[in-house]
């Protein structure tokens, strides 16, 4: 069963050097996004917002993250290091992915409510923002299902 963990938040209890190198292996075949110039150094200015990883049981199948350079001018909050397996990639999958790493940004959004996606189209999150400000303050629509 494939399943979805915050790594930020230690969902997964899992040793966090074997997760590094799980999520390694997976990057090194997987990749679907790539770095932008300069991601290889990580300055203070740097913020990780949210982070997860995607297991089909014990196997790690799918990472990424969602940074923003806050010391570079003009620089959105984007997704990298973003990477599934061919057997999981489908949209499903990979749109849930985004929506978690965007979660865990919304909380906070200080570099704005647009974030890149992997593929480098530009997503507006402004009314998730919203909603979740609304939630934090105790004001919301209840979900019908």
């Amino acid at each position: 069963m494939l399943e979805i963990h915050d790594t930020l938040r230690n969902e997964y209890g899992w040793d966090i050097v074997a997760i590094h190198t799980a999520v390694d292996e997976v990057m090194e075949t997987s990749r679907l996004s790539y770095p932008y110039l300069g991601d290889d150094k990580w300055d203070d200015g740097r913020i990780l917002y949210s982070e997860c990883i995607v297991t089909d049981g014990d196997e790690v199948v799918g990472a990424g993250r969602l940074i923003w350079d806050a010391e570079r001018e003009n620089a959105l909050p984007r997704i990298q290091d973003f990477c599934l397996l061919r057997a999981y990639r489908s949209p499903f999958v990979i749109n849930s992915m985004i929506s978690v790493l965007i979660d865990g940004y919304a909380e906070d959004a200080s570099g704005g409510t647009t974030v890149l996606a992997h593929d480098g189209s530009e997503i507006d999150i402004s009314e998730r923002v919203e909603r979740l400000r609304d939630i934090a303050m105790g004001q919301f629509e209840p979900r019908v299902i």
